[in-house]
């Protein structure tokens, strides 16, 4: 007996590339055409597998939750949508193995142009089935999906800044692995009117031993004026001590770094 299992792929990243052979660039549009002003810009796909792939576009709107996670509405339920003003040059891209194709998409602003950042989302997505066979003859239809972010920039919009508005430590928790962990909560706010990205880095330090524990840092991606909390999980298990934990937020060379730091026990 074959069984049949249908994955859907959802990639958002700088070039979006697919291991299915495919790749779709840019990942980010940013228009800042001025009101009843029509701009476009190319996005190319490349097929570098020896399938063929179908795609469709359609357009939502979308948002970000309280941890940065995106949201997706039908277009014109967002007052900072700009799906309205989009078209394509083809709705629909066909790739032959090893074929490299590009479409246009356009933006027309509208007159009464307004005073704040629009974005939505354009998806790509597969509708013709590719199926794989597996070690124990299991197929699988894979159905891939490509995300694209659009934004329009009016000009003169305040840049404003990152900053932390609290520093929090949640204790020994479960992550979504099962594993114990110590986990700490900061929350930033973009005080701009524009997109925002930056990294934010963690340092614990043995303050008895002066010993440095190694923490990832985090990326995060912020919308104008949006508040997130950000999570870090710190080791569970560590010597019995005070550590200090510093939390660094850095949006690049244009903006100043802000520390935030928070003294917890183990």
């Amino acid at each position: 007996m074959r069984y049949y299992l249908a994955i859907l792929f959802t990639y958002i990243c700088n070039t979006l590339a697919i291991g299915q052979g495919i790749a779709v660039s840019p990942s980010r549009i940013f228009f800042t055409g001025a009101a009843g002003q029509t701009t476009s810009q190319a996005i190319t796909f490349s097929n570098t597998s020896a399938n063929e792939f179908y795609f469709v576009a359609n357009i939502k709107d979308w948002d970000r939750d309280s941890l940065g996670l995106k949201r997706y509405y039908p277009t014109a339920n967002k007052p900072t949508s700009n799906a309205s003003w989009l078209s394509l040059s083809d709705n629909t891209v066909r790739l032959a193995p090893g074929e490299t194709k590009s479409i246009n998409l356009t933006m027309t602003v509208p007159r009464s142009e307004p005073s704040q950042l629009t974005n939505s989302m354009l998806f790509f997505t597969q509708v013709k089935e590719q199926k794989k066979d597996l070690a124990q003859g299991l197929n699988v239809n894979v159905l891939l999906e490509v995300g694209i972010q659009i934004y329009h920039t009016p000009t003169g919009l305040r840049p404003g800044d990152l900053e932390f508005l609290a520093f929090e430590d949640r204790g020994i928790i479960k992550n979504t692995n099962g594993i114990a962990v110590r986990r700490m909560d900061v929350k930033v706010k973009n005080t701009g009117q524009i997109n925002k990205d930056a990294y934010v880095r963690f340092e614990l330090t043995n303050t008895q031993t002066g010993e440095e524990i190694p923490i990832k840092a985090i990326a995060i991606a912020m919308l104008p004026e949006a508040e997130q909390w950000v999570q870090v999980d710190l080791p569970e298990k560590l010597s019995p001590a005070p550590y200090l934990a510093v939390a660094i937020l850095d949006a690049g060379s244009q903006y100043d770094l802000k520390i935030a730091e928070k003294e917890i026990k183990y």
